[in-house]
């Protein structure tokens, strides 16, 4: 009986949290998934990132970089290599840098190392990539997909799964019609989602991540 009690209340616990050293359970909605990611997320912080997609022109597109996730704040320095060409690129403040290279400088006659791009810019490299990074930065932020997820997500499907070595519970999602894949270690961080062409991958939770913008006479105007 006494063994019966103690299962009882470890299994409330776990529930809690409790109970260090066992896997946490699968959670059974969207809203108990998103709260877990939300507080996994918050808990570590940072991690690192690899995204690889396919742009609407057909581009291949692998991202990697550091994530730090502050909730609206939330900043990426990254690479980024579409179709074959690598650039480095930082969000931060809500604004996303991108670091021109030697022939761009050239032909922009100008000695700012980065430009500002957006998605509805004008200019040629707002126009060719602003859209593809603007989607390419909220695909990778976690909180922005556990908050889809909680505003329109159903679980469908969950179990156990390995990703890369990590042992993970895998949920699958219809996030209002849109299907999603999420994976959570057993510390409710993601591990890996996937959503439409794209699939992003996290690690190395809890990294020293420091990420800074440019300074202010290093941006220049790509127009």
């Amino acid at each position: 009986m006494r063994a019966t009690g103690f299962a009882v209340v470890c299994t409330a616990l776990l529930l809690l949290g409790g109970c260090s050293g066992e896997e946490k359970p699968p959670v059974n909605d969207a809203a108990q998934l998103a709260s877990a990611a939300t507080a996994g997320t918050q808990k570590a912080r940072s991690s690192k990132i690899t995204l690889e997609t396919t742009a609407d022109d057909g581009r291949k597109v692998v991202v990697t970089s550091s994530g730090l996730y502050e909730g609206p704040n939330s900043k990426f320095s990254m690479v980024a290599e579409i179709a074959g060409e690598k650039r480095d690129l930082i969000f931060a403040d809500g604004v996303l840098y991108y670091h021109l290279s030697d022939t761009q400088l050239q032909e922009l006659k100008t000695g700012k190392e980065w430009v500002k791009i957006t998605a509805d810019g004008k200019d040629a490299l707002s126009a060719a990539n602003g859209a593809l990074m603007t989607n390419v930065v909220e695909t990778m932020d976690p909180t922005r997909t556990i908050e889809r997820i909680a505003k329109t997500g159903k679980v469908t499907e969950s179990g156990q799964a390995d990703v890369n070595g990590t042992a993970a519970t895998h949920y699958v999602l219809d996030l209002g019609g849109a299907p999603a894949e999420v994976w959570l270690d057993a510390e409710h961080r993601p591990v890996q989602v996937s959503m439409g062409k794209a699939t992003v991958k996290y690690e190395s939770w809890a990294s020293d991540v420091v990420i800074i913008a440019p300074p202010p006479e290093a941006v220049g105007d790509s127009r």
